[in-house]
């Protein structure tokens, strides 16, 4: 009883087991145990532990096979998870291939709708898109090992409703856990000849970097258009956001969702669930709300030409 109580007590989610790793010297490792326990030892590494039990190490690993011990003690004595993951044999130095091109939706025009200012919200239809879905596309793992489809999912869902209560109209890709291909979610644009499109996912950091030292949130664009739209709603999720989580503004993702010449279309990254604050906040109704509230007032500062 007591070896099953220890394994259930501490939970490592990044490196996930068996994974296989590009080359890399060091990686993040993240997982949670019961909240009130206020250290973990990883790999010899004394980790604090976040509030909520969530926690985040960044280790040194070596190239094969590599075994991570994660252990805490606890009043019943002390509880150990271990997992194995492997990483890829150093590359050969050799040119760096060019970069690839991206180029606008095959599906969309070359000139920009006219911007709806003059609309009354009723007649402005907006495209949700909460990024993931299904039980292959699972996005990013936080500590406590919740899926970034979700936390997308809950947001975008708060998202909406602020949004109808200023009176827009609004059209999810999902409103449930559903697999969407990539290329499927601008088009529903065309569907309801939207006047925008907006998709809502959460970061994560590359597995090489330190995922408790990276917290931030920035709105992708691809051109002028989408810029304007990415740029209102950046700096009100600024306000609500800091001085918690840093803003990185608006930045140029040549994304598939956002290459659209006709359409205002931005991507936004909220939070960063991988790190224990982050993840706390994505999955706290309250801060949440918050952050809709940012979002949908920015949408509506860019439907009445504030800002361009």
């Amino acid at each position: 009883m007591t070896a099953c109580v220890a394994l259930l007590a501490v939970a490592v989610a990044v490196p996930r087991a068996e994974q296989r790793l590009p080359y890399v010297e060091r990686c993040h490792v993240i997982g949670s145990t019961e909240a009130g326990v206020t250290n973990v030892v990883v790999q010899g590494q004394n980790v604090p532990v976040y509030k909520t039990g969530a926690w985040a190490a960044y280790i040194d690993v070596r190239e094969g096979e590599n075994t991570i011990v994660v252990s805490c003690e606890e009043s019943g004595g002390v509880s150990t998870c271990e997992r194995t993951f492997f990483v890829a044999a150093k590359p050969t130095p050799r040119a760096p291939s060019p970069a690839p091109v991206y180029n606008k939706l095959d599906y969309a025009g070359d000139v920009p709708k006219a911007h709806p200012a003059g609309k009354a919200p009723r007649e402005v239809t907006v495209v949700l898109d909460p990024g993931h879905g299904g039980k292959k596309d699972l996005g990013s793992l936080s500590p406590h090992g919740w899926f970034e489809k979700d936390a997308n999912l809950l947001l975008s869902e708060a998202v909406r409703e602020e949004l109808v209560k200023l009176g827009y109209r609004v059209v999810p890709t999902r409103r449930n856990d559903r697999a969407i291909t990539l290329y499927e979610r601008p088009q529903a644009i065309y569907a309801v000849n939207a006047d925008a499109f907006i998709s809502i996912h959460h970061n994560a950091p590359p597995i090489n970097r330190d995922a408790a030292a990276i917290r931030y949130s920035a709105v992708y664009c691809w051109n002028p258009i989408g810029e304007a739209l990415a740029g209102a709603i950046a700096r009100r999720m600024a306000e609500v956001q800091a001085p918690d989580v840093k803003s990185n503004g608006v930045i140029y993702g040549n994304l598939a969702v956002t290459r659209n010449p006709e359409v205002p279309s931005c991507l936004i990254e909220a939070d960063f669930i991988t790190n224990p604050a982050g993840e706390e906040a994505v999955w706290n109704p309250e801060c949440r709300r918050r952050l809709a509230e940012a979002i949908a007032a920015g949408f509506a500062d860019w439907h009445k030409g504030t800002v361009q």
